[in-house]
């Protein structure tokens, strides 16, 4: 029980297999992203039945979030080797037309019909996170002409921005994200799903209720902040969405690069006031896609997400089609250890919240006072007895030392909780969550001991206790 910063990994093709998934959980991997932009729903559907077999095999949760495309412009299809292109050649972009290996770089497929309309010359348009970069020079008809600035391999349905375009505006539930959503809903029954481009509660809101008219199962909406809008509406957005990613790749593009570390930690000090898990995502191991090495400098990078005080991190290219997808797994986990014990030994001074959560002033003084409790008498656990995962997140917003062990009785709270900072064990139980009852349970399962101090905390209803005890 010595990591608290969660794990999120992107399966794909170098991670899809159940032997593969194994590993990766017991790597440390904790939330097992499902990339819709890629892949087919064969393919998805294989990877959650590896996921729930690996489940039974060695006991662990996976939460399944699945990442929905959103309206982003994404390049058509391309051969599965992609096309080169280098620095000064001319490309023309297609709008709404395939392309085979017979035209290759005669038309580069861009569906999306509202382009050319609202770029113009000397626009920079902008591929796979800007690694590679054109310049327009014409529009014709559904042609646009462009300069290649910076070369690189075009692949299948990576990402285009136009930073200096105004778009026009789109819900952040389009057509193929709801057909998306529907299957991974009713299908593969994910835990969690993260929506792409929101820009307001609206949108969050809109997701939510789409989500209630096919289950009655509790599904986090997780919200990616990668829009000037989204920073401007932040704070409605997080109190709507049920946790948040901070999308760096796209939010790099749309924003100088030289603001994302200081939006980083705005957005991770907003989600913590609130009591809202927030996740770092984009290029945390880039270099691990090809080296089984990261440079110092992503070390330094995970590292700084965990001084901020973030829940989780995320990989993506690093275990989709990585080279080293459990390496890379174990080496944020490695972080993440270290980091913390640091913490942990130096009691660094950290900011008390100050926003508001759901629930009564009650709730909000018992939730403070637990780590203080578990710190004063020096408890082994502070145990969170909870059905809907609130007195967790409740309490850990106020990052406890004292490691923090959840008794549940719902699968899906288990779950959800793998975006939480802090929680080193989570046990699912049929029992009554009586504070006698919970204790007895764990001691048969060895989590605490005889003659152990535990702080026992429960907000259910009118049942709100904080008692400290001995085992």
């Amino acid at each position: 029980m010595n990591r608290h910063t969660k794990i999120v990994a992107t399966l794909g093709p170098a991670s899809e297999d159940k032997t593969k998934i194994l590993e990766l959980s017991e790597a440390g991997m904790d939330i097992a992203r499902l990339n819709f932009s890629h892949g087919s729903y064969e393919s998805f559907k294989k990877i959650v039945q590896n996921i729930r077999l690996v489940e039974r095999e060695n006991g662990k949760t996976i939460c399944t979030l699945q990442d929905l495309q959103g309206p982003k412009i994404r390049l058509g299809e391309l051969p599965k080797e992609g096309i080169a292109v280098h620095k000064g050649e001319i490309l023309t972009f297609c709008i709404n037309k395939k392309t085979t290996k017979s035209d290759e770089k005669m038309c580069i497929p861009l569906p999306y019909s509202k382009l050319k309309s609202a770029v113009k010359p000397e626009n920079r348009l902008l591929i796979e996170d800007g690694l590679i970069r054109t310049k327009i020079l014409s529009i014709n008809g559904n042609r646009i002409k462009a300069l290649v600035t910076a070369g690189g391999i075009l692949k299948s349905h990576k990402g285009v921005n136009v930073p200096d375009s105004i778009l026009p505006a789109s819900e952040a539930l389009t057509e193929k994200d709801k057909a998306d959503l529907h299957f991974g809903i009713k299908i593969l029954k994910v835990d969690a799903v993260a929506i792409s481009f929101v820009e307001s509660k609206e949108d969050v809101l809109r997701i939510k209720k789409q989500i209630s008219k096919w289950t009655k199962r509790r599904v986090s909406v997780i919200s990616k902040i990668e829009r000037p809008k989204a920073l401007t509406n932040l704070e409605e957005i997080i109190k709507a969405s049920d946790g948040i990613m901070i999308a760096r790749g796209d939010l790099g593009i749309e924003i100088p690069a030289e603001r994302v570390p200081i939006e980083q930690k705005r957005i991770i000090r907003m989600c913590k006031n609130n009591g809202k898990p927030v996740i770092v995502a984009t290029q945390i191991l880039q270099s691990m896609v090809e080296n089984p090495l990261p440079t110092r400098a992503e070390i330094s990078d995970a590292s700084t997400a965990i001084f901020e005080q973030t829940d989780a991190y995320m990989l993506s290219n690093e275990t989709a089609v990585g080279a080293y997808p459990v390496k890379a797994v174990r080496t944020l986990a490695k972080v993440a250890e270290e980091v913390e014990a640091n913490l942990m030994e130096y009691e660094q001074t950290e900011e008390m919240p100050t926003g508001t959560m759901e629930g009564t002033l009650a709730d909000y003084s018992i939730s403070m006072q637990a780590p203080i409790l578990a710190k004063q008498m020096n408890a082994n656990a502070i145990v969170v007895v909870t059905k809907h995962g609130f007195t967790a997140n409740a309490i850990l917003r106020f990052r406890p030392k004292t490691p923090v062990i959840v008794v549940t009785n719902s699968e899906e709270t288990a779950r959800l909780l793998k975006f939480s900072w802090g929680i080193n064990k989570i046990v699912i139980t049929k029992r009554k969550l009586r504070s006698e009852e919970v204790k007895d349970l764990l001691k048969e399962k060895g989590l605490i001991k005889e003659g152990q101090n535990i702080v026992f905390v429960s907000l259910q209803s009118q049942k709100r206790s904080l008692v400290a005890m001995q085992v």
